[in-house]
């Protein structure tokens, strides 16, 4: 009977584990799927494998890539790294059992400890999955060499397999070889010939290291990336020490579970048998791994990529419902909720309601990195800056450290030239678009559009950026003047609602009321059915102060909206401290970004002055 019960709470632990996984990738952390799956392009491909496979570790790099891929899919995603890491934690208790553990508990509990490790350290978004396929391949070879016995066939064994696991898997081979040399000690030592067992142990790590160095000679790589990995992450200078730490504990914790053997105290076994004691103890790691995966996943640079997400699946009301909870603080997320707002018609009605920055949160400050040009770029896309979209998107696939190229990139790219009508370029981003499993049938579809003028004229999407965009040859882009090429931009097709709104907003952001003024009456062209709620105010605002009769404002403004800008006025005038103008509807009106919200940027702008003598 008891027997049947472990049979049956280890598979149902291992399986809750597995779900946990699932759906904490499927769901909360959905965004960090996406990221992973945007900056790699697998391609079904001969060319693509030979690439890959040349390389220490390419197998386990192709293979994660193929996995990869299926994170467009995001429940299918977190299936796949519930797989692995359930895989890793059940084939560490297997060996476990090979190097003698006795016990269900600890040996059981513990078996989870690595796989845990390694779910904390893929909270570090430029940790690659083929790390994790590396590490579950090397501890299934040590299942594999533990199970021979003929001492002539596991020389054989190691002698071939050695090499084949660093150039397959990369130097997760480390962890291979102290399986087998911790399978070497325990055998030297039951059969009373340790010192023999030793000297064998050494010349397994001894063949390690000359392989590794015998097979790479023709690589062009410093020493400390061939032994350290290629392609475990994506920036290639780094070694993260947490990697380290995860093949530690792979070695490590299989060895763990002989810790029991030789202690027979009645007390040991009453604890062991203890379900107290068990209890307590799965209880103390859930927290302490709850504890462990939410300090690795860092707050805001999850943010940030959940951003992005919502902007890439087109989740406008999701990110403005965000920001409504915890407001958006960074130039990039600030940028996503204000284009949000714009693509639910919001943006000029309610831009004072949510946290902003100045220009900076309509349109970032450009850095050459592979995730910050991106958001931006499809803020110029929905403008109509088909130029400027490309060239973001072109520098962040460019800016992507391992030199991989992207599928999400490179298919705005082939957009931006199918709309300026450059086919030959398209076709060829296209083609290789066709080599991919999700973007295949996207790109076919697109294909039949090249040369088909009428076709992308009537595109919803296609169609209409082309009438937006710029169509002179000697047009200069400058990021300095940005509300200079909205207005070009407005003035190249007056039906660009956004690129008016964008133009608005920017002015207001950039608390210039002269080019407020001087822009606003350009937005009969646009056809709203009333004035947007933060121009009134401004409008409000500029008319008293020459005026003293709220009556005489000629402008069809609300009558609350008045009054809830007096009222600020007038409290302002008083007292520009007041705690009122920190509430509602006060602290929404448009004049508290250009007074209050003013005043305290100058303030801190002061503060961080140093005088220079």
């Amino acid at each position: 009977m008891k027997q049947n019960l472990s049979s049956f709470w280890k598979p149902l632990l291992s399986l809750l584990f597995g779900v946990a996984i699932a759906v904490f990738w499927a769901v909360p952390y959905v965004g960090g799927l996406c990221f992973q799956e945007q900056y790699q392009m697998f391609l079904f491909d001969t060319d693509y494998f030979l690439e890959r496979i040349m390389l220490p570790g390419g197998l386990a790099d192709y293979l994660s890539e193929f996995l990869v891929q299926f994170y467009y899919m995001p429940a299918v995603g977190g299936i796949i790294i519930a797989l692995l890491l359930v895989g890793i934690q059940w084939t560490v208790w297997i060996l476990m059992r090979q190097y003698g553990a006795k016990h269900d508990f600890p040996g059981y509990l513990l078996s989870f400890v690595p796989s845990i490790a390694l779910w904390c350290a893929m909270g570090d978004q430029h940790v690659l999955l083929s790390f994790v396929v590396a590490l579950l391949g090397a501890l299934a070879m040590g299942w594999i060499h533990n199970r021979f016995h003929n001492r002539l066939v596991i020389v054989v064994f190691e002698l071939v397999s050695t090499a084949l696991v660093y150039w397959l898997l990369g130097p997760v081979v480390f962890v291979y070889a102290a399986l087998m040399m911790g399978d070497v000690l325990m055998r030297g030592k039951r059969r009373g010939n340790l010192p023999t067992a030793l000297g064998y142990a050494a010349a397994i790590l001894t063949l390690t290291i000359a392989w590794i160095l015998l097979t790479t000679q023709t690589l062009q790589y410093p020493l400390y990336r061939i032994f350290s990995g290629l392609n475990y992450y994506r920036f290639p200078g780094i070694v993260p020490k947490v990697l380290l730490v995860v093949m530690v504990l792979a070695v490590v914790v299989p060895f763990l579970g002989m810790a029991p053997i030789g202690f027979h105290s009645s007390a040991l076994q009453k604890l062991q048998q203890s379900k107290l004691v068990m209890a307590v103890s799965y209880i103390l790691v859930i927290v302490a791994s709850v504890f462990g995966i939410k300090v690795s996943f860092d707050k805001l640079t999850y943010e940030l990529i959940d951003y992005d997400f919502l902007v890439r699946t087109e989740q406008w009301n999701k990110i403005i419902e965000k920001a409504e909870k915890e407001p958006a603080t960074t130039p990039l997320g600030v940028s996503c909720v204000n284009l949000a707002l714009s693509q639910t018609g919001q943006l000029a009605d309610r831009l004072f309601e949510f946290y902003q920055n100045g220009g900076e949160g309509l349109f970032p400050t450009f850095t050459r990195d592979m995730t910050s040009p991106v958001s931006t770029a499809e803020i110029f896309y929905r403008l109509g800056m088909v130029n400027d979209a490309e060239r973001y998107m072109f520098e962040a696939q460019e800016a992507i450290p391992n030199y991989r190229k992207s599928s999400r990139l490179t298919r705005r790219i082939a957009e931006c030239e199918l709309i300026n009508g450059n086919y030959k370029v398209a076709a060829k981003l296209l083609r290789r678009l066709e080599k991919t499993l999700f973007y295949r049938d996207w790109a076919n579809r697109t294909m039949a559009l090249l040369g088909n003028e009428k076709a992308i004229n009537r595109h919803p999407i296609y169609g209409k950026l082309r009438k937006y965009r710029e169509k002179k040859q000697d047009f200069l882009y400058s990021d300095r003047e940005m509300d200079q090429m909205l207005g070009l931009l407005f003035l190249n097709d007056k039906t660009n609602k956004m690129a008016y709104e964008y133009l608005m907003c920017y002015e207001l952001l950039q608390r210039d009321f002269n080019k407020f003024m001087q822009y606003y009456p350009l937005g009969r062209f646009v056809g709203y059915d009333h004035i947007p709620r933060s121009f009134q105010e401004i409008l409000i605002g500029n008319w008293m102060k020459t005026h003293s009769d709220p009556r005489t404002i000629p402008y069809s403004v609300d009558a609350q909206t008045v009054n809830n800008t007096l009222n600020f006025i007038q409290i302002y005038m008083q007292n520009p401290k007041d705690p009122q103008l920190s509430q509602q509807p006060y602290v929404s009106n448009a004049w508290y970004y250009m007074m209050v919200r003013s005043a305290e940027d100058a303030a801190k702008k002061k503060e961080g002055m140093t005088e220079v003598y």
